[in-house]
């Protein structure tokens, strides 16, 4: 059985937003990023002699509160870019030129933006940015020379808050996820410069969010829905057609969750985060969820974020969750 236990905490000034993990240095090692409502993305590394101290080490502040974030390679330099769209309903790219992170290019949307991915839908070196945004359009760009590209534009029926991506084995390239309030949730791919529908399920109710990952280690992505805020359903492919395999009521609103291998317990782990900052680990077995351990952090909260990596360099994965104006490195134990 798993235990979690907190190692330390690092305290804001201001509310944070999100909370993701990159290896903003390049050296193998996990780095908490973070994002407040004052507008600042701040990137952390910590510290590895067992004490958990956060020392930052790249920041951009001043800019408008952010809506959404995705993080991966768009310029092609292999290093990580942070694409954020901001409550000005602009996505800005930030770029990490040796260790300095700072605005490399701006892209209007018109609207406010509602789910940001970073993911490759061309099968090359670079990655793609899907966007959508309050006005029911999903765009995808691609870099050209200094700025963000628009490959595609799809008016949708209605509007998304989560996007990630899917990957299938075989194919060099990712296709993408979403759901919206219809209750049903939809594989997109881009090809021809169009964005395509490939398949859609119904899940019931709302979708607030998705997640993605190889649950069951077969090199095809699973995909994790939250519907009414707190219905978890389990899907996969099989024969090429979306089947839903499980799915659980967790007692709490999900406020954030993350999906996949993450430590080597039976097949894969759902780690999900509640709105009373409650983080909860369940298994897969024999087409199940089934709980494995649970923790929480906070006595007072209404929303939380998590994002999952080594972090300190032991090579073993820790959690870190960001609950208001708190953030909690913890850590992953075997009993």
């Amino acid at each position: 059985m798993t235990k979690l236990e907190v190692i330390s905490k690092v305290s804001f000034k201001e509310v944070i937003t999100s909370v993701e993990i990159v290896d903003f240095t390049g050296k193998g090692k996990a780095n908490p990023v973070v994002s407040t409502l004052n507008g600042d993305v701040i990137v952390y590394e910590i510290e590895q002699d067992g004490s958990g101290q956060a020392n930052e080490i790249g920041r951009v502040s001043g800019l408008p509160p952010l809506a959404a974030m995705g993080i991966g390679d768009v310029i092609g330099n292999g290093t990580p870019d942070f694409v954020i769209g901001g409550l000005d309903n602009i996505l800005r790219v930030l770029v990490n030129m040796d260790g300095e992170l700072s605005v490399k290019a701006t892209t209007p949307l018109g609207s406010l933006p509602s789910a940001v991915a970073v993911l490759n839908v061309l099968s090359d070196d670079r990655s793609e940015v899907v966007v959508a945004t309050t006005d029911g359009h999903l765009r995808c760009y691609g870099w050209y020379d200094v700025v963000l590209d628009k490959l595609a534009d799809k008016m949708l029926e209605r509007p998304i808050f989560s996007i990630q991506p899917l990957n299938s084995r075989g194919l060099p390239y990712s296709r993408f996820v979403f759901g919206d309030d219809s209750g049903y949730l939809f594989v997109y791919q881009y090809a021809d410069d169009r964005l395509h529908e490939r398949a859609k399920i119904s899940v019931g109710g709302e979708v607030s969010l998705v997640a993605t990952g190889d649950m069951t280690q077969d090199g095809n992505s699973e995909v994790l829905t939250v519907t009414d805020g707190r219905n978890l359903s389990l899907l996969g492919i099989v024969k090429g057609a979306l089947e839903k395999h499980d799915s659980v009521r967790a007692p709490k609103a999900v406020t954030s969750v993350r999906i996949g291998k993450f430590w080597d317990n039976g097949n894969g782990q759902i780690i999900s985060s509640h709105s009373n900052s409650t983080i909860t680990v369940l298994g897969f077995v024999g087409n199940r969820i089934i709980e494995d351990t649970s923790i929480k952090t906070s006595r007072k909260s209404t929303e939380s974020h998590i994002a999952i990596g080594d972090v300190d360099g032991n090579s073993r994965p820790e959690l870190v969750q960001a609950v208001g104006t708190e953030l909690y490195l913890i850590e992953v134990l075997d009993e």
